[in-house]
């Protein structure tokens, strides 16, 4: 099983970029947005590619946390994925991430916070972040770095994420 993992859209996606996702995207099973999706339609354009579980981030308007969850848990194949945005700190992300899962413990946790691909296993739990589809860099540097999205390859319970850079130029 393959998934798309996207974070960071901001805005409704420009036909380019939705073409170029259909690329990148092409063949995966599901896509998880791992906020902020900017717009709520982002989602229905993601759903053209594939079915789509999103969560909202951290500066959302009203309209989007009435409609997306801040947090989801995503089942599949005996997986349990656990789909965030992150708040808090980066030296204490992976924890605070861990206690909101706390009673429904989950094997891997998708997140968007801080902007950092990071593709890392701690104790149990595989925690996958794509990077900034939007091009932010991580907390604390400055300027603007290339956009990115993921895939998350799922064999039975074996996970492995990749970040792969997206076509800045049409973003």
């Amino acid at each position: 099983m393959i998934v798309g993992v996207i974070a960071d859209t901001k805005e409704l996606l420009s036909s380019a970029q939705l073409s170029e996702l259909q690329d990148v995207f092409k063949g995966v099973d599901a896509i998880l947005h791992a906020g902020p999706v900017g717009d709520v339609r982002v989602v229905d354009q993601l759903k053209k590619i594939a079915p789509t579980e999103a969560v909202c981030g951290n500066a959302e308007s009203q309209e989007i946390r009435l409609e997306l969850y801040v947090r989801a848990v995503w089942r599949s194949r005996g997986l349990k994925i656990g789909l965030i945005h992150g708040y808090g700190e980066p030296h204490s992300l992976m924890a605070w991430m861990l206690k909101q899962f706390e009673k429904d413990p989950v094997d891997v946790i998708v997140y968007g916070n801080n902007f950092e691909p990071k593709a890392q296993r701690m104790g149990n739990t595989y925690f996958f972040n794509p990077g900034s589809f939007s091009g932010r860099l991580p907390e604390g540097s400055r300027g603007t770095g290339p956009s990115r999205v993921g895939l998350l390859f799922i064999n039975g319970k074996k996970v492995e994420g990749q970040s792969l850079r997206f076509n800045s130029s049409k973003v």
